[in-house]
């Protein structure tokens, strides 16, 4: 039997997108994030997939143009792809297999919202409360898509929420940013 206790948390997502500078320009813009480093870009020799396909599944016919970790506030971190030849369309969405969104906390939905659609960012209807054990005074969400079509929610999370029998720990939240001392 695992070990939960080795499990400490989600450390990155790693997101595949069809311009690499475009994406680390909006989630820079938009959510303050910081670029740690880039292990190839396009200046550079693309890392081949036949080399990466046993390591990490990419097929081994194409090739990562450009990657970069990026930082986020307080949550885990965003490693951006640019793919030579990507499948698939980039629209993401919950009826779909696998990954379909991921969320962020925010302090102020209506704000984050407006920075979201100041960068290009397609917003869903909303906010609206949330319902049902995440209801309560404050807790809003947000959907919207980025340029390239994933789908991104924000979470507003002004009262507790209630759990199911046995939850007894709670859902993971990221802390409040601490203000710099001036």
């Amino acid at each position: 039997m695992s070990n939960p206790r080795n499990f400490r948390g989600i450390e990155h997502i790693g997101l595949t997108v069809p311009d690499h500078d475009e994406a680390v320009r909006f989630f820079t813009r938009v959510f303050g994030a910081e670029v740690l480093y880039s292990l190839t870009d396009k200046r550079r020799d693309p890392l081949p997939g036949a080399q990466l396909a046993p390591k990490n599944g990419l097929d081994a016919e194409r090739a990562i143009t450009a990657v970069s970790m990026l930082r986020l506030q307080n949550g885990p971190n965003l490693e951006i792809f640019e793919i030579d030849q990507p499948r698939g369309t980039g629209e993401t969405n919950i009826a779909a297999l696998g990954i379909s969104h991921f969320s962020l906390t925010v302090e102020d939905i209506d704000a984050a919202a407006r920075a979201f659609a100041a960068e290009g960012g397609r917003l869903l209807e909303g906010p609206y409360g949330l319902t049902d054990q995440e209801e309560g005074p404050g807790n809003r969400g947000h959907f919207g898509r980025t340029p390239w079509g994933l789908l991104i929610e924000f979470e507003a999370f002004g009262s507790p929420m209630r759990y199911d029998h046995p939850g007894t720990d709670g859902r993971w939240l990221p802390q409040p940013n601490q203000e710099e001392d001036a």
